[in-house]
């Protein structure tokens, strides 16, 4: 039974994916999820009728192993926002960035977010607790090509 409560390390979720294990996970109508120590916001995976398909799991699973690679590809997004000249939040980005969650699947981008793609996203937060989040979007060949800034 999925407990909201279990956190679990990155090399745990690696092996409950690649052992398709997935009794730590908890399911909503589209998506798994688990809660992971390094994720303020855990993974999501998405998911049919509670099963996930093999391509997501191997995706998720090279993300996670793969990670810093893939914080490094997503910093060179982040490093274009400057809040230099912003009257409250001048210093928001001085810290740098967490990861506060990661997403695979299909998502959409843009104003309509349309069209779908196959992929995954890495979400950020500032340290130092500026009230937007900032999404890296990736490809499934593991490239980003857009970043998204929204209101937490």
């Amino acid at each position: 039974m999925f407990n909201i409560y279990k956190i679990f390390s990155l090399s745990e979720i690696i092996s409950f994916l690649e052992n398709r294990n997935f009794e730590n996970f908890g399911f909503t109508n589209d998506h798994a999820y688990i809660n992971a120590s390094s994720l303020e916001e855990g993974l999501l995976i998405e998911s049919t009728d509670n099963k996930v398909s093999d391509e997501n799991i191997e995706l998720a699973v090279k993300v996670l192993k793969e990670l810093d690679k893939c914080v490094s590809m997503a910093y060179k997004w982040l490093e274009h926002f400057n809040l230099k000249n912003d009257r409250w939040y001048p210093d928001a980005l001085d810290e740098g960035f967490e990861i506060s969650g990661i997403y695979v699947g299909n998502y959409g981008y843009g104003h309509f977010q349309t069209p779908l793609t196959e992929g995954f996203t890495i979400t950020f937060s500032t340290k130092n607790s500026y009230p937007c989040e900032f999404t890296v979007k990736f490809h499934k060949n593991m490239h980003p090509f857009a970043v998204e800034e929204w209101v937490v």
